[in-house]
């Protein structure tokens, strides 16, 4: 069986299109699904939601200082992104995608519900679904027994074609953010390979970018790890897992 992971941290970039209410309104279709459940959130969205946890939902307070990449961010002096949203790709917000992993780690470790594999779910993902609300739930409740024994990830550009783009300062589209899971084993060694490699590019480029990007570059160098299926922004990110 398979534990959901997620999290959300207030105010970590300055986004107009979606204010707190409107992540917390996708979020209580996600917790509203029968599957097991482990929601990291700051004590502002905390509040907001911690009337929905029950046999099936632990919701954890944490903070977003606790996030180990704040450690290095008066060294990020080269953070400067190629981007069309300045106002939601902030170094905060950087930050907490890139901790996506780490987050798992901590699901992994509390295991609640004693279950043999994880996926992690962005907690505003239903915005991205074109289905009624109850066909949502069902969607999400459809993964409790999909299990596999590598990562697996969506990827949506090709991973094998190479484009001509700055890893460190545009963002890629190999691989879609908002789900990946597996098992125990395979998704602790992603997130040690990923926290290694966000803390080199911070100590050595001086900044960091988004999580896909530092995905597919473990993926260069790990291919062996990752299962990939072919997915969008859309229902197939969930469909297709």
């Amino acid at each position: 069986m398979t534990t959901i992971v997620s999290s959300f941290y207030s105010n970590v970039n300055k986004r107009r299109d979606r204010d707190l209410n409107t992540y917390k309104n996708y979020g209580i279709f996600l917790l509203k699904a029968n599957i097991p459940k482990i929601i990291f959130a700051d004590e502002i969205m905390y509040d907001k939601i911690k009337e929905h946890e029950n046999e099936n939902t632990k919701i954890i307070l944490s903070k977003k200082e606790d996030i180990y990449l704040y450690q290095y961010i008066n060294k990020l002096d080269n953070f400067n992104l190629n981007t069309t949203n300045s106002l939601k790709d902030t170094l905060e917000y950087m930050f907490v995608i890139c901790n996506k992993t780490e987050i798992m780690r901590s699901a992994i470790e509390m295991n609640c519900f004693n279950t043999s594999n994880f996926i992690w779910v962005d907690f505003g993902i239903k915005h991205v679904f074109k289905c009624p609300d109850d066909e949502f739930i069902q969607k999400i409740e459809n993964l409790k027994y999909k299990t596999y024994n590598k990562v697996r990830i969506a990827n949506i550009w090709n991973p094998t074609q190479i484009y001509n783009i700055n890893i460190y300062k545009q963002i890629t589209w190999y691989f879609a953010g908002g789900v990946f899971g597996g098992d125990c084993q395979h998704l602790l060694e992603f997130a040690n390979k990923t926290k290694e490699l966000c803390i080199n590019i911070m100590e050595k480029k001086k900044t960091i970018m988004w999580e896909v990007n530092v995905w597919y570059l473990i993926y260069l160098q790990n291919n062996q790890l990752f299962d990939l299926y072919n997915s969008d922004h859309d229902n197939t990110i969930i469909d297709n897992y």
